[in-house]
């Protein structure tokens, strides 16, 4: 299946499970040239642990621990912790409907945008996460999303597999985000980045300053 599927499809076919005790009720779709753009690094990894914690103010993130075996885009890295808001700790809950999920021996594509509070988070919320299974027919490495709601067990081993002409390989996935990190930033706004960041994380691309 070609690539260009996957980045035009409607947003639903993508979703997978909605619903639970949510505070955000849309979600703007963003392409994977998009995504690239808006992303400090991307990354291919294993996660290796998952864990919640409190902030300062309170907040309950969900830390992702994956170890780095391919860099798209970024410097070289061996491994990176990758921060969600909100999610499960003790008897607390924040639960967003469209954050990203993780579960250990998980291995997946991640679009990372560096947030100013230091934390690494997914671009686009779910989307910005194409976890790696092998198609059942070919054999081959596919990607898929999923998203279900932080109050629900997520498990990586039983993520759906999607239909066949929505499947998309791993390997063209790769080529996709490196072409577009050869190619550079359009210079055209991103819903969710500012366009000073945009400039400053791409500006080793010609004509951008």
């Amino acid at each position: 299946m070609a690539l260009r599927k996957l980045i035009f499809i409607p947003l639903m076919l993508l979703v997978g499970l909605l619903g639970g005790n949510a505070n955000a009720t849309s979600l703007t779709e963003l392409s994977v040239d998009q995504m690239t753009d808006a992303s400090d690094i991307v990354v291919r990894g294993v996660v290796t642990q998952v864990f919640t914690e409190l902030d300062e103010r309170g907040n309950i993130w969900t830390r992702a621990q994956v170890e780095v075996s391919d860099v798209l885009k970024g410097d070289d890295t061996r491994a990176v912790i990758v921060d969600q808001l909100g999610g499960v700790y003790g008897n607390q809950r924040s639960i967003i409907s469209f954050a990203t999920r993780f579960s250990v021996g998980e291995e997946a594509y991640f679009f990372i945008e560096q947030l100013g509070n230091g934390r690494n988070s997914v671009v686009g919320w779910f989307q910005g996460k194409f976890t790696v299974r092998v198609d059942p027919n070919s054999g081959r490495e596919m990607v898929v999303r999923y998203n279900v709601t932080q109050d629900r067990v997520y498990d990586h081993r039983f993520i759906p597999h999607p239909q066949l002409e929505n499947r998309v390989f791993a390997n063209d996935l790769a080529d996709h985000v490196m072409n577009r990190v050869i190619d550079g930033w359009d210079g055209q706004p991103i819903p969710g980045t500012s366009m000073e960041r945009l400039m400053r994380i791409n500006s080793n691309v010609e004509g951008v300053q």
